[in-house]
């Protein structure tokens, strides 16, 4: 993770097809996580025009695994990737902990945009 001190506002995904829709054809605030299984996929881009980059972090371990940049893949590579992310695949290479900021508040907005 690139920007450390950044709260991320949490929206929860219920698929794989969904989050990979969501990460490859839309433009998100620098703000914005989502949160699929036990992975956070956090909003690491320098701006909103530029190519959306993810830091993928194990909620449970606080571990980033991965960053990502699905704004270059079509919503199939999104979704190969992710399932290769949820099958634990990158979880085994040199890992780094974080400490993300993260609000769950219904709004999906951060405490900057409110």
């Amino acid at each position: 993770m690139i920007h450390i001190k950044r709260t991320y506002a949490i929206g929860i995904v219920e698929s794989i097809p969904q989050l990979a829709e969501k990460l490859s054809n839309c433009t998100w605030t620098l703000c914005q996580g989502f949160e699929l299984s036990e992975y956070l996929f956090l909003n690491d881009s320098f701006s909103e025009n530029g190519a959306q980059e993810y830091a993928v972090i194990n909620k449970e371990s606080l571990m980033q695994v991965e960053s990502i940049t699905f704004s270059w893949m079509s919503g199939k590579e999104s979704e190969k990737m992710i399932l290769r992310i949820l099958g634990k695949e990158f979880d085994c290479d040199p890992l780094v902990k974080v400490s993300p900021k993260l609000d769950y508040s219904n709004d999906n907005v951060c405490h900057l945009c409110r």
